[in-house]
């Protein structure tokens, strides 16, 4: 429906994965992924594998459902959630320099594909969730303030 009603706007289906494929078309205008990992070596092999198309063993589940579907750079694909580093069970840094350092790594690493656009994971900390790049209570950003720029400066 929004598509048809609003065409000037974009649709995604379902964001990170499980995205629907009806005769070989994505009903998302974007394909978007979620992919966490706390090691740089799985980050390099899991971006070098999604752009060269693979749907299965990038993300938590299978990026399309439905009727088959080949990546050909036909949409654009967007990496809309990573970081995570300081998930619980991940034993990430626990410093704004270090958490720093970590993400500078893998947005360095993101850069060097052709992934139309991305999203860090998250603004602040929240519950057991310990990513956030901004100070819950004052706002102030604990990283620089370019880290997270599309391109190198």
């Amino acid at each position: 429906y929004m598509q048809l009603a609003f065409p000037q706007f974009l649709v995604v289906d379902n964001d990170g994965w499980q995205h629907i494929s009806y005769e070989g078309k994505l009903k998302s205008d974007l394909l978007t992924v979620h992919l966490y990992t706390p090691e740089l070596q799985r980050w390099q092999e899991l971006l070098t594998n999604l752009v060269k198309g693979d749907q299965t063993g990038v993300a938590a589940f299978p990026l399309t459902v439905g009727d088959p579907f080949f990546f050909r750079k036909q949409v654009p694909l967007l990496v809309s959630e990573w970081g995570g580093f300081g998930f619980a069970d991940y034993g990430g840094p626990n410093d704004d320099s270090l958490r720093a350092d970590k993400i500078k790594q893998f947005k360095d690493e993101l850069r060097k594909h052709p992934i139309a656009g991305d999203v860090y994971t998250q603004a602040t900390n929240i519950e057991e969730e310990q990513n956030g790049i901004i100070d819950f209570t004052t706002g102030a950003l604990n990283v620089p303030s370019d880290l997270l720029n599309s391109r190198k400066a």
